[in-house]
């Protein structure tokens, strides 16, 4: 009961917050569902480098500022890279008063602590009891100190909360569940404690670490309610992402990301820039797509990604068409820097930067795991639309060879969406090319991996110019996955001075614009189709419907005088129209006549029974 009203009073408090700051404010936009907390854009940040601050003063920093983000961001942590771009934007497009004048200083940084925060929580650094507090420095509105800093702290008049150096996640998952975000959880190793924090005060999250598959992990995840998403990294992709998914828990890569409770208190036009001229298919040509990989990393997009000379620090971008992945909540979650990287992508008569959705949609997560993916695409759906994203790249396991997995059906009926290229997990290629169409949105497999272990540059070029130059077969086509931490842009500059002439490289937008005309169209010419297995039939029959992708049918089963004939049917949807087996035990023999009957059309088939 203590403990309910407990977090009754953390909700009014936080309620209170943000509503006497927002008066008078624009609020920041959320997609319907949204997940990610906020409050209200700042005019002024004061700007804090790492390299002068103690790691115990960077811990009370980060506090401090996801504290001050819950009302108004203050505080914007510089450590060159891509940090530095992302505040002189702040300051060049939105009209931010930058200030220095509280760099390299602790006690003057105090001053920013808000008004209605009067304690603190006693922690080490870097071990269970940091990430403590990290989890509880938002719920109870208290700042994260080491023993360092404890006599400082106190000088200043503030108390201390709690003492939380000898407790761990399990304690806090105990004793304090209740106050915890339901959408929101932060996954992150102790020695990174200095990452994420002040996001996961912003959110009220739980910031916890422990093996993928122990019991304080099943427990913190059960916590969640479906849909809800992981923000930091496990020590193995594949399990972190798997358990995660099992949750129905979207991951973002976002380890060492800093500064997000101030950079997701923004609104920013996050539209791609670039040319959209029309497709057009050229005869006697191979059509080639370069896709770089881990567009799902937030703390990359953040920091490296857009400085680096290896990607789109690259001054040679615009020489050639590149696809890029970016994650589609990034609108919400730094909606200026998704906005930076879009004003700062290339697009020349030589070439573009063109962005499609990072695996698996809003967020990393493997789609036939995942229990919630109906409403997971419902939402991502709205992350693309804000965005300007419509291809999205899945990252799966899937069942067999075909590229036709079941639950891709769930993205495509997404408005937005225009096509998916699909990598399988153990090997982006295993696919090998193949692709299908859900009416004129294509799914296309990779074909190849610019990656060590598979092809080199020059293995890859040689197969590119020997592949077939039919524009309207499958084969005509060649989607490549591009390992980003293992290539750049100048590896995909080399790749393509080796090309014949008969080979051409276009953007994602382009690609699918061709297969969707050359391959897709003319698909959909065909007349809705049934087939009726086997026939004659003893105690069960198949239908197999194909064309026809809407779920507005009715499926019906009558004897030659008409009389309805109740029978048990299961419903297989398939990619391009259902499959119906029908449980015929206990009819007589005899000729039966099976309908299926859409708003257009009645179709029927004569189908008979044996004994």
């Amino acid at each position: 009961e203590n403990l309910n009203l407990l977090k009754s009073l953390v909700l009014w408090v936080s309620i209170l917050q943000i509503g006497f700051n927002c008066f008078g404010q624009s609020l920041i936009h959320r997609i319907e569902n949204s997940p990610y907390p906020s409050s209200v854009q700042p005019d002024t940040l004061f700007v804090f480098s790492d390299e002068l601050f103690t790691h115990s003063e960077l811990l009370l920093l980060q506090s401090i500022q996801g504290l001050c983000a819950k009302i108004k961001p203050k505080i914007y942590r510089d450590k060159g890279s891509g940090s530095s771009i992302w505040i002189q934007d702040l300051k060049d497009e939105y009209g931010v008063h930058v200030s220095y004048e509280m760099d390299g200083n602790i006690d003057t940084a105090l001053t920013l602590i808000p008004p209605d925060v009067y304690g603190y929580i006693l922690c080490n650094m870097n071990d269970n009891s940091s990430n403590v507090a990290n989890s509880l420095c938002g719920p109870f509105n208290a700042l994260a100190v080491t023993p360092e800093l404890q006599v400082l702290i106190e000088s200043k008049g503030y108390t201390q909360i709690l003492d939380v150096r000898d407790k761990d996640e399990q304690w806090v998952i105990d004793n304090y569940a209740a106050l915890m975000n339901e959408r929101i959880i932060t996954y992150q190793r102790e020695d990174k404690c200095l990452f994420l924090g002040d996001y996961s005060i912003l959110s009220n999250a739980l910031h916890f670490y422990d093996d993928i598959h122990s019991a304080t992990t099943e427990n913190a995840f059960a916590q969640l309610e479906p849909n809800s998403v992981l923000f930091g990294w496990g020590d193995d992709e594949y399990q972190t992402v798997a358990k995660a998914s099992e949750y129905s828990i979207g991951v973002h890569p976002a380890d060492w990301g800093f500064n997000i409770s101030t950079l997701t208190n923004f609104n920013a036009q996050t539209k791609q820039q670039v040319s959209t001229a029309a497709a057009e298919i050229q005869e006697n040509t191979h059509t080639v797509c370069f896709l770089m990989s881990d567009g799902d990393n937030i703390q990359w997009m953040l920091n490296l990604f857009a400085e680096d000379s290896r990607w789109f620090g690259s001054e040679n971008r615009g020489l050639m068409d590149i696809g890029w992945t970016i994650p589609p909540s990034l609108s919400e979650i730094a909606p200026t820097v998704m906005a930076k990287i879009y004003s700062m992508a290339a697009s020349t008569d030589l070439g573009k930067d063109y962005f499609v959705a990072g695996p698996s949609g809003h967020t990393y997560h493997f789609p036939e795991l995942f229990p919630e993916l109906e409403a997971s695409c419902a939402i991502m759906n709205g992350y693309l639309e804000k965005s300007d994203l419509s291809i999205v790249n899945i990252l799966g396991n899937a069942y067999n060879d075909s590229i036709y997995q079941p639950e891709l059906k769930e993205y495509l009926k997404q408005e937005q969406v225009d096509g998916l290229f699909y990598y399988d997990y153990s090997n982006y290629s295993r696919m090998k090319g193949s692709m299908d169409c859900y009416g004129l949105k294509p799914i296309v497999s990779a074909k190849y991996n610019l990656w060590g272990g598979f092809e080199t540059g020059e293995s890859l070029a040689q197969k590119l110019n020997n592949a077939s130059k039919d524009p309207y077969s499958v084969e005509g086509y060649t989607l490549v996955a591009v390992h980003a931490w293992s290539n750049s842009v100048d590896s995909l500059l080399y790749v393509n001075a080796l090309l014949d002439e008969g080979v051409r490289v276009v953007a994602p937008d382009e690609f699918i614009a061709l297969i969707r005309e050359s391959i897709c169209a003319p698909q959909t010419q065909h007349q809705m189709s049934l087939a009726a297995f086997p026939n004659p039939f003893y105690d069960q029959i198949q239908l197999t419907v194909q064309d026809y992708l809407s779920d507005d049918f009715i499926i019906s089963l009558e004897d030659v005088s008409g009389k309805s004939v109740p029978v048990e049917i299961e419903i297989i949807e398939t990619l391009d129209g259902w499959i119906f087996n029908l449980n015929t035990r206990g009819l007589v023999a005899g000729t039966y006549l099976l309908h299926f009957i859409t708003p257009e059309e009645n179709k029927t088939l004569k189908v008979f029974k044996y004994d």
